[in-house]
């Protein structure tokens, strides 16, 4: 069987746009919210029954949440599209059998 697991956390970061012209190549805020969708077959459940620990989305925003400007973590353009890839690329690193959406 198919199992699809979601959760979703916020958080609120400060951020610019290099090479853009307008208001948004300036340092400003938002508060974000991000989803996640994991998907794999039941054989890859945990022995404790987890496909995939709900806390891992916590721990992997901490990074962001209040803590300067997420362009310079990240170390590119952190736009939207480019968040949602910072963290799919991190989660399929750590679990790469598993299915993120």
């Amino acid at each position: 069987m198919e199992i699809i697991v979601h959760t979703e956390a916020g958080y609120d970061a400060a951020h610019h746009l290099d090479e853009y012209i307008g208001p948004c190549k300036n340092i400003h805020g938002h508060t974000y919210k991000i989803e996640v969708w994991v998907k794999a077959d039941e054989d890859k459940l945990q022995p404790n029954g987890i496909l995939w620990d709900f806390g891992n989305l916590k721990k992997a925003i901490t990074e962001f949440d209040h803590n300067g400007d997420m362009t310079k973590v990240m170390g590119y353009n952190s736009t939207a599209e480019n968040q949602a890839l910072y963290f799919y690329k991190k989660f399929k690193t750590v679990n790469p059998e598993l299915n993120f959406k």
